[in-house]
């Protein structure tokens, strides 16, 4: 309700004109709530495949009369959505869906470094992939419940030609449902990006947690090195966007000539 000045009294009285019906259009209370809900229905959006990877958003105006609220409280949406990696915003072209590509695995997802701070994209090779039944470690980090069946893989990461890093990644089968080997193995680009491609599962983020160990006997073979040795192991709970367990990956690295490297950023 707006305010008129009474001539009579000098004073300002409440006006019979009606405010914006939703706080929203400028930029009240309402909006933490709102601009939340905006959010979940733009994750939504994004987990259905109503938006593939790639593609671009409507423009504001038409996403803010979609909602019913203002450019502000969508904004502060997308926002969120950017800042967690899910959106990219392209000066002069609009905001996009992330694609889980080279650029955005090297970016986010792959912390490991030579001594120089330098990043390369790892060789990868497939040394094994099999389904069997859950162990009770694999049902809990990827929120299963009751029997189950899920992928076992395991890859081999080189750099600078020589192998450095065991991946030993377990996934739902009934979530990756028809995953074949080959099909794994083909894969023209990351494997984020075939989950996100060929089965809509968009990885946003994950879980880690390091500690040094002795190295397996299985692991040094795999990665030349001797028994006993001392390595990093980086066990990660891959989530989607709706924050969701979809991976659970250990990834042991022989760290000699290079580190785990993390960057963390003052929040503006």
């Amino acid at each position: 309700m707006g305010m008129l000045e009474d001539p009579k009294t000098s004073r300002m009285t409440p006006s019979t004109r009606s405010a914006p019906s939703d706080s929203l259009a400028n930029g009240s209370v309402a909006s933490p709530v709102l601009y939340r809900e905006v959010k979940r229905k733009l994750i939504a959006d994004i987990a259905s495949g109503a938006v593939p990877p790639g593609a671009a958003l409507p423009n504001e105006s038409e996403l803010a009369r979609r909602f019913g609220v203002s450019i502000g409280t969508l904004r502060r949406a997308v926002d969120e959505l950017v800042a967690e990696h899910a959106l990219v915003r392209q000066q002069g072209r609009g905001t996009f869906v992330g694609k889980l590509d080279r650029e955005r695995f090297l970016f986010q997802f792959f912390k490991i470094a030579d001594r120089s701070g330098g990043r390369e994209f790892p060789q990868v090779r497939l040394h094994s992939f099999s389904k069997a039944k859950a162990t009770a470690e694999e049902s809990r980090a990827l929120g299963i419940v009751g029997p189950a069946q899920v992928f076992r893989i395991d890859n081999v990461l080189s750099l600078k030609g020589r192998p450095m890093i065991h991946d030993h990644i377990v996934i739902d089968a009934q979530l990756f449902s028809g995953l074949t080997r080959a099909q794994f193995e083909a894969r023209p680009g990351t494997i984020y990006e075939l989950y996100q491609v060929a089965f809509g599962v968009t990885v946003a983020g994950a879980d880690e947690r390091l500690r040094a160990e002795p190295v397996s006997a299985r692991t040094a073979e795999l990665l030349g090195l001797e028994p006993g040795a001392s390595v990093l192991r980086i066990e990660r709970i891959a989530r989607t966007i709706e924050k969701r367990p979809c991976e659970f990956r250990v990834s042991v690295v022989d760290t000699r000539e290079v580190d785990y490297v993390s960057h963390m950023h003052r929040a503006s």
